[in-house]
């Protein structure tokens, strides 16, 4: 046994704890983190970010254990300290987005509107529930990211999986064990907490050394899928059933019977005609034989000579899981109303205490859950939280208060543009008597496919929808409904695409995002006036927007934009050098136009001060993003492969490492030699590859580009600073918004 274990952790004797015939075989060993207050903590902050940015309290219970100890502390032991609050908060999350995704499921044949990361219910019972969910989901891959960005890279892929996994297959229907375990073992969460124990160990595996484990670890996790369905199974089949008979007693209750439980349980019952109490020892045995072989796969690996103390201390961590799964799931609230309180007080360390007093290491026969005095401890609990347990007839039904809610299902925020296909209206039919008759159209026969193409070619490339995002980080303090906000989606983005469209035609860009630009495929007349379309159909669309002027704001932010742009133009075509200031108000106008266009609109209603601050931040997101453009285009290889290399120096444009150079140095030979270059580029519509290199090395020696990196890192502060100040001033904190800036930092 590795002494390190000792460092994080304390020995419980399993011995103990009446564990249902599990850990059986024997050979596994029991701990419990030293630092459970932090996992405790990370829990109700979990808890508190939940109420705040989705709307609701959160009723159901995740990792907490008062009695036996919190998820997090007996099943990862050995994550490190500093670790410990964030894993829990992780793991609380995913406790919490459970219990809704279980919802969804339930409704998934009902709507078709399902989505992995839909909130079921609970979308419809607050508006922005879903943009909630967002600012959490930021919250956490920001500092998961910023504490380890490797092993948060695993966190985030297999959390995806096990969120596509669980909804595409919930319907399937099961043969045997096998086939139900290919679903259940990720259905269950076992791959997520191994690389969340990863993230708390600090660690990372090897692709090799993931191939070379995933036989090894694979009973591991089917004894922790069978442990969960075991312990849970009560509790699932007392909610089917109390479903089956508000369905059968409603007389407004739809005609669909309610799903039974995957839970192997179940399946036993139906596979094999067996009762209940057979069913689950039958799932037991077979949970035995997996505990047993995993031991014997890990004794059997390190006997190899294959492993090392990275690995042997991996697969004891997985063996703590083991163990820790069982004696959590004997009394947790999770799976037992007699042991729940309210679980969003924060009352954890206080209950915890009461069972560890003396320490449970001295005297580990009180960390026993047993039956003689789990009906004081549930007394004590009950006091603890400010009730009385005796009379209490809502404890044991708290675990079905899902189960009530409504079926309906919300749209994603993504909403796609409406098609419009009112055109003209129809001729009204001419008189017969008039001998021109037949001249007229008698009945409408072109349609919108044809002036639409290029701008609807556009639109579909592939982005990463970062404005998208931004959108959504902004209304967690707008706060405007779904409706509003994709209106407004709409409005902004059939702007920005026909921006792309006419910036391409005006800069003579062959490529957009890696594409052929939509002038090269529909010529250039076709695209500008599918752009001009766009743009007249997006100030019709800002007409039935429920906000006073914005009408006048939409035409308001066009004028700048357009200002702004003929000021790029112009420069570029008559190699004039503007100041740097002078540069910095046209980005202000061409590309902050459409941010201030989104922010004036989102804002409107806000306090003056607020609405301020919102405007300024956009300002100055509109010349970062421009900039960094700029130095992307001249030194990044994503842009190199999406737009061609130094593509900026081929439409003679005067981005701003040129502008610095150019006045910078201005008056020396090295800027004449730049200028010529530019003149050239003129005369022959491009650059060659040698002109190219040498202007990015005259930029380069000049410090120019060091200096546009600088300026980017003081807008990067300014920004941080005018997003702390609104959240100041809101009282809300932008994860959302901060996770953007951070994937933008150069």
């Amino acid at each position: 046994m590795d002494m390190l274990d000792g460092h994080t952790s304390e020995l419980i004797g399993l011995s103990r704890y009446d564990t249902h015939g599990f850990l059986s075989p024997g050979g596994y060993t029991l701990r419990r983190h030293k630092a459970e207050t932090l996992a405790n903590a990370g829990c109700y902050e979990a808890r508190q970010d939940w109420i705040q940015y989705i709307g609701a309290a959160a009723e159901e219970f995740g990792n907490c254990n008062p009695v036996n100890g919190n998820f997090t502390a007996v099943v990862l032991p050995l994550a490190k300290p500093e670790r410990l609050r964030l894993v829990a908060y992780i793991l609380e999350y995913a406790f919490l987005h459970d219990n809704i995704v279980e919802v969804a499921k339930d409704n998934a044949s009902s709507s078709k509107d399902n989505d992995a990361f839909s909130l079921g219910d609970m979308e419809t019972s607050h508006q922005n529930a879903k943009l909630g969910r967002k600012q959490i989901q930021a919250k956490m891959i920001l500092q998961l990211t910023q504490t380890d960005p490797v092993c948060a890279k695993r966190v985030m892929g297999v959390w995806q999986q096990m969120l596509e996994t669980t909804i595409k297959d919930k319907s399937k229907s099961f043969a045997n064990l096998e086939e139900y375990l290919e679903f259940r073992i990720i259905d269950t969460g076992a791959p997520f907490v191994e690389s969340v124990m990863l993230f708390g160990l600090g660690e990372t595996l090897t692709k090799e050394e993931d191939s070379l484990l995933a036989p090894i670890i694979r009973p591991c996790y089917a004894s922790l899928a069978l442990a969960n369905d075991y312990f849970s199974f009560h509790r699932e089949w007392a909610e089917y059933q109390s479903a089956q008979s508000s369905s059968s007693s409603s007389p407004d209750a739809p005609s669909a019977a309610p799903a039974a439980p995957i839970n192997l349980v179940y399946l036993y019952t139906q596979w094999q005609s067996v009762d209940i109490p057979t069913a689950k020892r039958l799932v037991r045995e077979a949970a035995n034989r997996f505990e047993a072989d995993f031991l014997r796969k890990c004794e059997d690996f390190k006997k190899s000579g294959q492993s090392n103390d990275k690995l042997d201390r991996y697969l004891r961590g997985l063996q703590y899981q083991v163990s820790g799964n069982v004696v959590w799931s004997l009394n947790c609230p999770r799976y037992h109303p007699e042991w729940r309180y309210d679980p969003n007080k924060g009352l954890e360390d206080a209950l915890t205490a009461e069972r560890r007093n003396p320490p449970f290491v001295e005297q580990v026969e009180d960390v026993d859950a047993s039956v003689s005095d789990k009906e004081a401890a549930t007394k004590r609990m009950s006091i603890a939280s400010g009730g009385s347990r005796e009379n209490d007839s809502d404890v044991s039904t708290t675990s079905s208060s899902w189960d009530d809610r409504a079926a309906s299902r919300s749209s994603s925020f993504s909403a796609m543009l409406d098609d419009d296909e009112s055109g003209m209206r129809e001729f009204k039919e001419a008189q017969r008597e008039l001998s021109l008759d037949s001249l007229l159209p008698s009945e409408e026969k072109l349609g919108m496919e044809i002036v639409n193409a290029p701008f609807e070619y556009t639109r579909l490339m592939p982005s990463k929808n970062v404005r998208g995002t931004f959108i959504d980080a902004l209304n967690l303090w707008a706060g405007l409904s779904e409706e509003v906000l994709g209106q407004i989606k709409e409005v902004v983005d059939d702007l920005h695409t026909a921006s792309l469209m006419f910036d391409d035609v005006e800069d003579g860009s062959e490529l957009r995002r890696g594409n052929p630009a939509a002038h090269a495929v529909y010529g250039i007349p076709q695209t500008i006036n599918s752009a001009s379309l766009a743009i007249l159909e997006a100030v019709q669309k800002a007409k039935d927007l429920p906000i006073p002027g914005a009408v006048d704001i939409a035409l308001e932010q066009l004028r700048d934009l357009h200002v702004g742009q003929s000021y790029d133009l112009y420069w570029t075509r008559h190699m004039t050098c503007p100041s740097e200031s002078e540069y910095l108000e046209m980005v202000a106008k061409k590309t902050g136009g459409l941010f201030l266009l989104l922010s004036r609109l989102m804002s409107e209603h806000m306090p003056k001060e607020v609405r301020s601050l919102v405007n300024d931040l956009v300002t100055q997101v509109g010349i970062y993003f421009q900039i960094r453009d700029d130095y992307q285009n001249l030194s990044s290889d994503e842009y190199t492969a999406q737009k061609g290399f130094c593509e900026d120096l081929d439409e003679g444009k005067l981005s701003f490492p040129l502008v610095h150079y150019l006045n910078t140095e201005r008056g020396s030979s090295n800027s004449q030699q730049v200028r010529e270059v530019l003149q050239e580029r003129q005369l022959r519509g491009s650059l060659s590859m040698p002109l190219k290199l040498l202007t990015l090395q005259r930029l380069k020696s000049s410090n120019s580009l060091e200096y546009t990196r600088d300026s980017l890192m003081r807008l990067e502060r300014g920004v941080d600073g005018t997003i702390e100040e609104l959240e100041r001033s809101t009282g809300k904190k932008n994860w959302v918004l901060r996770m953007c800036m951070a994937k933008l930092s150069v």
